[in-house]
């Protein structure tokens, strides 16, 4: 069997986690299979490195886009009647869609909601050429929506996601928040978590982490949003500083034994946690705060979370290794990915929605209240870590009988 993987971001131990457990499942279930992960104009190769399984069953493949492929792949989408002109004489696509034709099925590789709140067209393109070759396509493991409808482009955006959504032949949604959109949308759809579950890292640790953490710890995972739709120019840096800040000094204030792990999620991006990690551990001047480096893998980060007292995180997959290492955890709430994950749990009781809140003053004093509040009440959930896995579970044993299906 060959399977095609498309749109796996990269940059982010969470995907990386995701993408690991996926295809280690795979290659488990199916030993004969070819897996191709394609990727179009990656600007890092040492972050396809980072995701490299080294099985000789799964390529890593690279296309050097040429001039105006994303113009072409819009308008594509956009004008339906040029698609097939557009597509079988741009060079790029070509390349593409030998790929595609290769392929007995077409996977969306697990992540986040590109199909929603960020509009992301080129997301929409490589989902597309697989209708356009006349693929089964599988949608795995993903959140999509909310979907804006305020312009001319959010309209068109919509419709084809929602042509698209009818299309594909597996559906899996890893939220409750989704699922309910789904349903809405009259879409068959199967329900699951997020993919990572699907795996159990537990590695020993480099020499340096093991001589670099004080126990007990904390690990916290904050988030600077400005990435964010939602959040870009609602609200500055500053204040985000001073946000965690306090959180941090809450933590260590509750043990003066404490100290705080920061592990980055991002990697090799513009945008890296690092650098606001450690200007969080500036703010808060002391030294039971560690920001460790960007360059541990998601295993490595898995088990330093597993030796946690408590996890503190504002990023989707800090809470999901929090939940498969069995390990407290206070959620902060930013988008639907974390809050609907914590409802299909029923995790709610831990979660704090900083969404709204976190955009003013006072907001940001009273998630910061709710913090002090259930800091010293969290405990580990094991019914959690076992609900969550055995819903992966079975999420992968119906995209086995899709793929079985073909």
């Amino acid at each position: 069997m060959n399977i095609l993987l498309i749109n796996q971001p990269l940059g982010n131990r969470g995907d990386e986690s995701a993408h690991r457990a996926l295809i280690r499942s795979i290659l488990e279930r199916f030993p004969d299979v070819n897996v191709r992960v394609l990727f179009v104009d990656c600007y890092s190769v040492w972050s396809v490195e980072q995701y490299d399984l080294h099985d000789d069953r799964v390529k890593y493949v690279n296309i050097h886009s040429t001039r105006a492929y994303g113009f072409v792949g819009r308008k594509s989408l956009i004008r339906k009647h040029f698609c097939g002109i557009l597509r079988e004489f741009h060079p790029t696509t070509r390349a593409l869609l030998k790929y595609y034709r290769w392929a007995d099925a077409v996977v969306c590789a697990p992540g986040g909601i590109n199909m929603g709140g960020f509009q992301d067209w080129a997301h929409l393109f490589l989902l597309e050429l697989a209708r356009y070759a006349k693929k089964p396509l599988a949608y795995y493991g993903r959140s999509f929506g909310p979907f804006p409808k305020e312009s001319t482009d959010n309209i068109k955006f919509y419709n084809l996601s929602n042509q698209l959504l009818h299309y594909f032949a597996y559906l899996s949604i890893r939220d409750h928040k989704t699922a309910i959109l789904a349903k809405e949308m009259n879409l068959h759809y199967v329900e699951t978590v997020d993919t990572a579950f699907l795996d159990s890292p537990d590695i020993v640790l480099p020499y340096e982490i093991r001589h670099t953490l004080g126990k007990p710890y904390t690990v916290f995972v904050p988030n600077e949003l400005l990435w964010h739709y939602a959040y870009r120019d609602k609200i500055d840096r500053a204040e985000l500083i001073d946000f965690y800040g306090n959180i941090a000094k809450d933590i260590l204030r509750s043990n003066k034994d404490m100290h705080i792990v920061m592990l980055p999620q991002l990697y090799a991006t513009w945008h890296l946690d690092v650098n606001f990690f450690r200007d969080i551990a500036d703010y808060i001047s002391d030294d039971r705060v560690i920001v460790l480096p960007d360059c541990y893998s998601s295993d490595i980060q898995q088990t330093i979370i597993r030796d946690a007292s408590l996890l503190i995180g504002a990023r989707y997959h800090s809470i999901v290794f929090a939940i498969n290492q069995n390990v407290p955890f206070l959620a902060l709430s930013y988008e639907h990915k974390i809050s609907g994950l914590l409802e299909t749990l029923g995790k709610s009781d831990v979660c704090i929605d900083i969404s709204n809140a976190i955009l003013t003053k006072e907001g940001r004093e009273k998630c910061l209240a709710e913090v002090t509040k259930l800091l010293p009440n969290v405990q580990s959930d094991n019914m959690a870590q076992g609900r969550a896995k055995q819903i992966a579970k079975d999420g992968f044993e119906s995209f086995v009988q899709f793929l079985n299906g073909i």
